[in-house]
């Protein structure tokens, strides 16, 4: 399994109910959670200790909250504790937590009214939410939602227990109203709703509390970073020369467009490609000529059966290839790059204009017959004209959507966007957890296409694993490229930018890599 596992509310529950069927008590994990919850509390709310609110619902979250609430008392800090709900309606491990808290002699005050809470607002330093956890999967109504609403005005740090309360743990949706937390501590290993907007903006940063297990070994979906990256980046020998790096061919670029054959041509270079020749159509080559250096271009011929046929001999003699950027959407153009996604027989990056010829033609399933490995880079209105479906749609629930792109394509799939998802078709996938909004811009995605490309040609027998393996390489090197480029900016971030920096994150990531192995010889 790469990556640190990413679970969804039913896979939760499982590796709970695994744990306990191994003979771990249930009481046993929660007391282990809150404990774990309240050292991170303590290290990382320090200086807001004075008077706590602990807020608890009725299920196991709340009894997590408990635990913390009597953790903390042994620790001389003292918290106001209120119980949202029924106190007789508490059951099963939580009701243990809330008998044990009531033993030290701190009993939660139950609420009836929202109301209430307000004599309790001007003296809390520190907000725990104890709620809902995992399990919540409908909106929220009634006196819980008039709490969480309430609590939401409050203007003292929050920190949420395993999920921000009204987060799906699934999607990342709010459920009706959500209290935005500062620091999540999640409990056991992340949760998909995390890593998902809006849910990832409701979390704060996160923070994973062991439970005194180890996480399940095996996820279908996990979460990937610059620990990930450098474990699998790894130094060139001394004697590497551009045939180690490989030859990326860039098929991309029209009048008026060839910015993006550039972008994608830099990215694959900044990523490690050893030649990249940019292979335009007509007249674009000129323009790619007065504007490059380092690497080659190539004119590709009006007519189709030329056009398709040159670019099928320069391919024989290439690594990897990208396909799409900047190409333009008319009927030629259009009947070129079909014929190109299924007899390129090299792995191909499909970007752009190959995605909207796909698209456009309704033949997603015929990409099951291609010629070698492709990975489809849709951002998500590309990925909903793919499915025939709406962007608010794929927006909803984007693992659902990278699954089925490449499922029906049987092709690894990178859903760009705030967390981008690499999928592949056995129904497995990976979320990158870096990135910045400044990404948001133009070029960027044509960079990204080169990045893959570039790592794409140091393979000399490509399969779909492999291919998977240097998609999110490539995505998380990029993502990270983009953080350095924007240098704490939001905004105003350059496609070039993020080129220029591919190479000093890869570096960064063979350094690191080899400090982690050095380590673990030790």
């Amino acid at each position: 399994m790469i990556g640190r596992p990413l679970l969804s509310r039913a896979s939760a529950r499982a590796a709970d109910r695994a744990l306990i069927g191994a003979g771990v008590l249930g009481i046993v994990l929660m007391e282990n959670a809150g404990r774990a919850a309240t050292d991170v509390i303590v290290r990382e709310m320090a200086t807001h200790l004075a008077r706590p609110l602990i807020v608890g619902g009725l299920g196991q979250n709340g009894g997590d909250a408990w635990v913390v609430a009597r953790q903390l008392r042994s620790r001389g800090v003292t918290s106001d504790v209120v119980l949202v709900g029924d106190p007789a309606k508490v059951a099963g491990d939580a009701a243990i937590a809330l008998a044990s808290l009531r033993a030290i002699g701190l009993t939660p005050f139950t609420i009836e009214r929202v109301e209430q809470l307000d004599a309790l607002r001007d003296r809390a330093s520190l907000l725990i939410d104890g709620l809902f956890g995992t399990g919540l999967d409908r909106p929220l109504e009634g006196l819980v939602r008039d709490v969480i609403e309430q609590l939401d005005t409050w203007t003292v740090p929050r920190v949420a227990l395993d999920l921000p309360s009204g987060v799906c743990a699934d999607t990342g949706r709010v459920l009706g109203a959500a209290l935005r937390a500062d620091l999540t501590i999640t409990l056991h290993a992340h949760k998909r709703g995390l890593h998902h907007a809006p849910g990832v903006s409701v979390a704060g940063r996160v923070v994973v509390a062991d439970i005194g297990a180890p996480a399940p070994v095996e996820s279908e979906a996990t979460l990937v970073g610059a620990a990930e990256l450098a474990a699998h980046t790894h130094a060139r020998a001394i004697d590497a020369h551009k045939g180690t790096g490989g030859h990326v061919l860039v098929i991309a670029g029209s009048p008026g467009k060839t910015g993006a054959a550039l972008l994608s041509g830099l990215g694959a270079m900044r990523a490690g490609a050893g030649l990249v020749t940019l292979a335009t159509r007509g007249a674009a080559r000129a323009a790619l000529d007065a504007k490059v250096i380092e690497l080659m271009t190539r004119e590709v011929p009006e007519a189709l059966e030329a056009g398709v046929g040159t670019v099928l001999a320069d391919a024989a003699r290439c690594a990897s290839a990208v396909l799409g950027p900047g190409l333009g959407l008319d009927d030629a153009t259009r009947a070129f790059v079909r014929r190109l996604i299924l007899e390129l027989p090299i792995p191909t990056v499909l970007d752009a204009d190959a995605l909207r010829a796909i698209a456009d033609h309704g033949s997603l399933d015929t990409l099951v017959r291609c010629a070698a490995p492709r990975v489809l880079t849709p951002h998500p209105a590309e990925a909903a004209a793919l499915l025939g479906t709406t962007t608010e749609i794929i927006q909803s629930d984007r693992f659902a959507a990278a699954s089925r792109l490449a499922s029906v394509s049987r092709q690894c799939v990178v859903l760009k966007g705030a967390r981008t998802i690499v999928a592949r078709a056995d129904g497995t996938f990976v979320v990158c957890d870096r990135g910045t909004p400044a990404l948001g811009v133009a070029g960027t995605g044509d960079v990204l296409s080169g990045v893959i490309a570039g790592l794409l040609a140091e393979t000399r027998a490509a399969t779909p694993s492999t291919t998977f393996d240097h998609a999110w390489r490539g995505v998380v090197a990029h993502a990270i490229a983009g953080e350095r480029g924007a240098n704490g900016r939001d905004r105003g971030l350059l496609a070039s930018e993020v080129a220029e920096a591919v190479s000093l994150v890869m570096g960064d990531a063979v350094r690191d890599g080899a400090r982690r192995a050095m380590s673990r010889r030790a």
